[in-house]
């Protein structure tokens, strides 16, 4: 290596990072402090009245509505793109959110048919239920209006159901050392391979955190890190990442049922474990390790506290308003979107636009492709790939929870069988009519009903059971440019035999539901692109493999594009769900305000719990 040793070469980039690091930490911003102070404002009671919320959530757009004077647009209301907005409008910055259903919210909305309510997408959330930095800044963002409902301590339940064989269950416990020694129990034979693999989690946690710098150091210097190998002197992330979970376990235990266990909620990011990097799975192990929670209200609460934090800086979150592109001037910066109405088009200006669409919709249909084509994320999107598509069945039980034997704020993982990698990867591999004809190898089912204290208020006597899978968007892709709802009897027919299959086998596991299914709706991976806009069907972007946790693919899918006024949030920047989002949106917020909103937000978590000791 020359006149330099690997380790001055390392003194070197480590002392370069560093200087980045304080240099970003320390810089001043042009932008106000998002986060002054603690929040300390008393919880109002909740708003029952659906006219009240829709008068929020049902904005209809009309370009007399949009402010004037704006600072930035957000396209999707998810919570990547309304959690930016919410920071920015805290900065003092005009935000116009713009979403092309018929509420805001994305995958936090609800819908009421029949008298009953479902969540779509939020079924339980990690480090809610305390004081954690997570919970100070989803506080920040809805004025602290939003309360949660903690989990079971015994949060989720793997089943395995095989045919023929006796239904298998092990419980999933919250609390340190609770799951290991529940493992230990039922495994007793395992015991050192258990302890190896709660270590290796504790082990990974403090790399998984520091895994982010990628995305704030300049790109040569990423370069120049992961090229020498210098980038592990940082974190053993991207080390970690290049091993598959499936990898890792295997390595552990020769058990097959104890494997399937390490891996099961796989489901939460939807790629099975021979494609996704370890992380991945140690990121959900030990975001739930405290417990889980769900928003008391339902879902929707999310968007109807976010809405007037928005507003209070002048902004307004608009529905029923498609972008149909992103607007540049001769320079090729973002001046702004194009929004169709109807059969009209109307152009709205400013400065900046961040994208919480999705980074495929954001480069394949909003951005020219001469302009899309020519950015530095154009190569890496071409060697990812979509998440899978999902199915959703929506299940209304005409009778209370305690008529029934299910299970109460809790979740159920149930696989038809052992090697659940290998049994996800050949069913997702099937034909559209080989699949009909198969069992569905991975349910998640929940009771959302059951969770919401609130619930007995509007929907007393009633129940709800929420369940999703993977299904590939090819098995449906045939009707994917029919209208919804138009899409004739056939579709309606394979539609149908999917979701009462998952219906059936959930009867199984739980059959008291049985006699009392009063509603059921079908949401199929078209339902997903009408809805909510993903391309494929997927619920969680791009597929989280080990490309796509790679040092440069991860450095070089951050917030601010080399589209000068393009930023990007959502699920796409971070990581997917409910909280990759969330911090993807903060990320966000840094980038587009020139600000360290993480210094912002450190320093008022610190005085928020210093104000609360005292009191």
């Amino acid at each position: 290596m020359g006149i330099f040793s690997l380790p001055v070469l390392a003194l070197i980039a480590i002392v370069g990072v560093v200087i980045k690091a304080v240099l970003y930490f320390t810089a001043k911003s042009p932008s106000k402090n998002p986060f002054k102070e603690p929040i300390q404002t008393p919880v109002k009671p909740k708003v029952i009245d659906q006219k009240t919320r829709d008068a929020v959530l049902k904005q209809g757009f009309s370009k007399d509505k949009v402010p004037a004077d704006l600072d930035a647009i957000v396209v999707g209301s998810g919570i990547g793109g309304m959690s930016t907005a919410a920071i920015m409008a805290k900065a003092g910055k005009r935000v116009l959110v713009l979403e092309q259903h018929d509420q805001a919210g994305g995958c936090c909305h609800t819908f009421i048919d029949k008298n009953y309510e479902f969540d779509v997408g939020i079924h339980y959330i990690g480090e809610m239920q305390y004081q954690s930095i997570s919970k100070t800044y989803f506080d920040q963002i809805t004025d602290g209006q939003v309360e949660w409902e903690p989990l079971d301590e015994t949060y989720d339940e793997v089943i395995f159901a095989e045919r023929e064989k006796p239904v298998r269950k092990y419980p999933v416990r919250s609390g340190k050392g609770n799951w290991s020694s529940d493992l230990k129990k039922l495994f007793p034979s395992e015991e050192a391979n258990i302890d190896k693999f709660f270590a290796l989690l504790e082990e990974i946690r403090g790399g998984n955190s520091k895994s982010i710098i990628v995305k704030v150091l300049p790109l040569w210097l990423v370069s120049f890190l992961n090229t020498t190998g210098l980038l592990s002197y940082i974190t053993d992330f991207y080390d970690w990442n290049a091993k598959s979970c499936k990898e890792v376990v295997y390595g552990i235990t020769e058990n097959q049922e104890l494997r399937d266990i390490f891996c099961y909620c796989f489901g939460d990011f939807g790629t099975p474990p021979s494609k996704a990097g370890f992380p991945m799975q140690t990121l959900l192990h030990t975001h739930f390790q405290k417990g889980a929670a769900y928003p008391i209200g339902g879902a929707s609460e999310i968007a109807f506290n976010i809405i007037p934090v928005i507003e209070a800086a002048g902004g307004k979150v608009l529905v029923r308003a498609e972008v149909t592109q992103i607007l540049l001037d001769h320079k090729g910066a973002v001046r702004g979107v194009q929004v169709k109405k109807g059969k009209e088009t109307y152009d709205v200006q400013a400065p900046l636009v961040i994208s919480a669409a999705g980074l495929y919709n954001t480069y394949d249909r909003l951005l020219p492709l001469n302009i899309a084509s020519s950015s530095r994320i154009w190569p890496v999107l071409q060697d990812l790939e979509h998440g899978p598509g999902a199915m959703s069945v929506f299940v209304g039980l005409d009778c209370s929870a305690e008529e029934l034997d299910i299970i109460h704020k809790k979740n159920a993982w149930v696989f038809t069988g052992n090697d659940i990698d290998k049994l996800t990867l050949n069913y997702l591999s099937l034909t559209r009519e080989e699949a009909l004809d198969a069992d569905i190898p991975l349910l998640f089912i929940s009771f959302p009903s059951t969770k919401d204290p609130e619930w007995d208020k509007k929907y007393k006597g009633k129940t709800t059971m929420a369940i999703v899978t993977l299904m590939p968007y090819h098995w449906l892709e045939h009707w994917k440019d029919e209208r919804v709802m138009k899409r004739g009897d056939e579709y309606e027919g394979i539609k149908k035999i999917f979701g009462h299959k998952a219906v059936e086998q959930a009867c199984q596991i739980f059959p008291s539901i049985r006699d009392h299914i009063d509603y059921v709706n079908i949401g199929t991976p078209l339902s997903n692109q009408h809805y909510l806009g993903a391309p494929r069907g997927e619920i969680y972007g791009l597929d989280h493999t080990r490309e796509r946790f790679s040092a440069w693919a991860n450095a070089v899918l951050r917030p601010k594009t080399d589209i000068p006024g393009l930023f990007i949030s959502g699920q796409d920047i971070c990581s997917c769900g409910f909280s990759g989002a969330l911090w993807g949106g903060l990320l966000c917020a840094s980038a587009a305000l020139e600000r360290n909103v993480f210094n912002d937000l450190a320093d008022v978590h610190k005085r928020g719990k210093a104000l609360k000791k005292s009191n």
